[in-house]
């Protein structure tokens, strides 16, 4: 399976020390994704992050919402490595579980119901069926009223986009790695995008598909509430 690059180390070291941090508009990301979680018709008590990674998007929301606990669920030892670090400092309030999301059993590693599920760059490494096999599982796991919300990378709507976001995002890491003294060109960091080891690794779909795949399911108030070429922050109620 494609996504098993993940528990290699050194991919996923190199992505946890480079990428993830470089991501364009991480903090408007976040700042998108708390303002939707503000808006919960219930209150948040209990997140379960999926495809936790380091655990930095579990521990945002767990600083937003201070009553509130968390669960992060990652498949791959080095995230769970760097996660069970980012999650420390909030004692019992979180909690780091080992489970591959393209098993319908992850779900035996958790207990109970959440008031919100959060998911950032992880679910488009699952083929197209499990995806939506996923978000059904989601759905179940929330009570009325409970909430999803994807960060995610998505498909863009024909070749030539899709080059343009290659490009607009070479440019961006170009900038950052200029700031921290590298001499590199934009067809340099180009190169290296396109060649990346866990490139692979990604199936994407459109956020149109995606939505209406949620609302199929059964969630409401589905949107895309913030996107960026193929970067884009989905999801809805139960």
């Amino acid at each position: 399976m494609s996504s098993e690059v993940w528990k290699d180390h050194g991919v996923a070291t190199a992505f946890l020390n480079e990428r993830s941090r470089l991501i364009p508009d991480r903090p408007r990301q976040m700042e998108v994704i708390l303002r939707v979680l503000r808006s919960a018709p219930r209150p948040i008590r209990r997140v379960l992050d999926l495809g936790a990674g380091d655990g930095f998007l579990l521990a945002s929301v767990l600083e937003a919402n201070p009553q509130a606990s968390g669960v992060a669920v990652d498949f791959s030892p080095p995230m769970l490595e760097q996660a069970r670090v980012t999650l420390a400092p909030f004692g019992p309030r979180a909690s780091v579980v080992e489970a591959d999301l393209a098993d319908p059993s992850w779900k035996r590693a958790i207990e109970g119901s959440f008031d919100a599920v959060v998911s950032g760059y992880a679910i488009h490494h699952l083929i197209d069926p499990r995806k939506r096999s996923l978000y059904e599982e989601i759905f179940d796991l929330l009570p009325e009223g409970g909430m999803f919300v994807n960060c995610e990378h998505v498909a863009s709507s024909t070749p030539g986009i899709q080059r343009m976001f290659e490009e607009a995002m070479s440019e961006h890491l170009c900038e950052r790695r200029r700031e921290r003294g590298e001499d590199i060109t934009p067809e340099q960091v180009y190169r290296e995008y396109i060649a990346r080891p866990d490139r692979a690794a990604n199936i994407l779909v459109p956020v149109e598909d995606q939505c209406r795949w949620l609302r199929e399911i059964g969630f409401r108030e589905v949107d895309c509430f913030w996107k960026f070429f193929e970067l884009a922050v989905f999801g809805g109620t139960r």
